[in-house]
C-alpha cells in the first residue's frame, strides 16, 4: 500500500504480555477432563438428551516490524469454556447454555475457567432446559424487555459494534455521524483495547499502533469509529488502533476490541419494577443481522415474564426482531456497575470482549417469527 493512503502514526517499539496468573498449558489434561466430567454429571438429569462441555486455550506469540520504525513483540493467552444441555420433550428441543452457546472467552489464564465454575452451573442449566419444554410459549405482542448477559453482549456486538467498524459493509459513514443518533441518550459505549484481561486486549494492533481507549458513542451519538490506517485516511481521520486478524493467514481488518456498555444507576429489580408487562431475556439461541446492518432478528434461550413489576414465570421461544436504531432508541435505563458482566465472544476467529450491564428497552414486538 502507498504511504499516501495510510494515516500517520508515531512509530512505536515495545513488548506486551497479556495477564496469566495460572498457565493453562501447565494444567494436567486429567484435571481439565475432571472439570468437564463434573459439569456433565451435574447436567445428567431426567429429560436431558444431550450434554456438551468445552474448554478452549490459545497462546499466540506475535512479532511485528514495519519500514517506518515500528516493532513489537506480544504474547497472548486466551482462555474460555462453556456448557450446554438439550432437553427433548413435548415434541420439541429446548436448550440452555452457560455462559453462552459458544462459551465465553477472556484474555487471561486458567484462573478464568475457575471463575466460570462450569460444574456449579450445570444443574441449573439442565433444570431450566427441561422446564422450558413444559413452559408456555412467548406471547405475541409489544412488550418492554430487560436484556441481560450474553444476549445483550450479542445485541451490542451485532447492532452497534458492527456499524462502527469503518470499512464494514453497512457501517455508518463518518459523514452521517454528526446528524445520526443510533440510540437513546441512555446508551454510551466505549472501546478499550488496553482493558486488563479483556478478550479483545492487546498492546499494539496489527499495524503497530498502540492500544487505545476511547468513546464510540456518547448518549446515543457517534463520536468515533473503529479504524485502521487505511480506512481512517480515506475519511481524513487518524487510526484508532483497531486493526485485528484471526490468524496470520487472514489480512487484518478494523474490528471491535473490548466494547464497554457504560453502567447506569438502576438495580435489576428497579429495571423490572418499572415494567407493567414485559420480558427478561438472557442467552442467545440465534442472532442474525441484515446485510445493511439496519435490521436484526434474535431468539433468546429463555424468557421470564414480568407483570406489574414482578418476575412471574418462564416462557419458551422468545423471539424478537426490529430496526436496530429504533430498538436502541427505546432504551430508557441501564443497570449499575454492580450488575456488570465481562463476556468474550468469538467472531470470525477474533475474540471480542464485552462489558455489559442489563438494559431496559421499551415497546418491542416479540413472539412473531415472521
Amino acid at each position: 500500500r502507498s504511504s499516501d493512503l495510510l494515516s500517520t502514526i508515531i512509530p512505536a517499539q515495545g513488548s506486551w504480555t497479556g495477564p496469566c496468573a495460572i498457565d493453562p498449558f501447565a494444567i494436567p489434561d486429567s484435571q481439565l477432563a475432571d472439570i468437564l466430567r463434573a459439569a456433565d454429571r451435574a447436567m445428567d438429569i431426567e429429560g436431558i438428551g444431550q450434554r456438551h462441555g468445552s474448554l478452549h486455550f490459545r497462546r499466540e506469540h506475535k512479532c511485528y516490524v514495519n519500514s517506518e520504525g515500528s516493532s513489537n513483540r506480544q504474547v497472548f493467552t486466551l482462555s474460555g469454556g462453556g456448557i450446554c444441555a438439550l432437553s427433548f420433550g413435548e415434541g420439541e428441543i429446548q436448550q440452555r447454555s452457560w455462559p453462552s452457546p459458544g462459551g465465553s472467552y477472556c484474555g487471561r489464564g486458567y484462573e478464568y475457567i475457575e471463575e466460570l465454575a462450569l460444574p456449579g452451573h450445570g444443574r441449573q442449566v439442565a433444570q431450566e432446559a427441561v422446564a422450558l419444554t413444559k413452559s408456555p410459549p412467548c406471547p405475541q405482542e409489544a412488550l418492554d424487555l430487560v436484556l441481560t448477559g450474553s444476549l445483550l453482549a450479542s445485541q451490542v456486538h451485532y447492532t452497534l459494534g458492527y456499524r462502527l467498524q469503518l470499512g464494514t459493509l453497512g457501517a455508518v459513514h463518518p459523514r452521517q455521524a454528526p446528524r445520526l443518533r443510533l440510540s437513546s441518550p441512555a446508551v454510551t459505549i466505549h472501546a478499550d483495547a488496553a482493558l486488563p484481561g479483556g478478550a479483545g486486549s492487546f498492546g499494539f494492533d496489527s499495524e503497530g499502533a498502540k492500544a487505545q481507549s476511547f468513546p464510540l458513542m456518547e448518549k446515543g451519538r457517534i463520536v468515533s469509529f473503529l479504524s485502521g490506517r487505511e480506512t481512517a485516511a480515506a475519511v481524513g481521520r487518524f487510526s484508532s488502533g483497531s486493526m485485528r486478524s484471526g490468524s496470520w493467514l487472514n489480512p487484518p481488518v478494523p474490528w471491535m476490541t473490548n466494547i464497554i456498555l457504560q453502567p447506569g444507576t438502576c438495580s435489576l429489580s428497579e429495571l423490572a419494577g418499572g415494567i407493567e408487562r414485559g420480558l427478561m431475556l438472557d442467552t442467545p439461541r440465534s442472532f442474525g443481522v441484515s446485510p445493511s446492518l439496519r435490521g436484526f432478528a434474535a431468539q433468546a434461550e429463555l424468557g421470564w415474564m414480568i407483570e406489574d413489576g414482578v418476575i412471574t414465570h418462564m416462557v419458551k421461544n422468545p423471539f424478537y426482531r426490529g430496526n436496530s436504531k429504533a430498538f436502541w432508541s427505546g432504551c430508557d435505563a441501564a443497570a449499575s456497575v454492580a450488575h456488570q458482566k465481562n463476556l468474550g465472544l468469538m467472531d470470525k476467529g477474533i475474540a471480542v470482549g464485552h462489558l455489559v450491564v442489563p438494559v431496559r428497552i421499551r415497546g418491542v414486538r416479540v413472539g412473531e417469527s415472521r
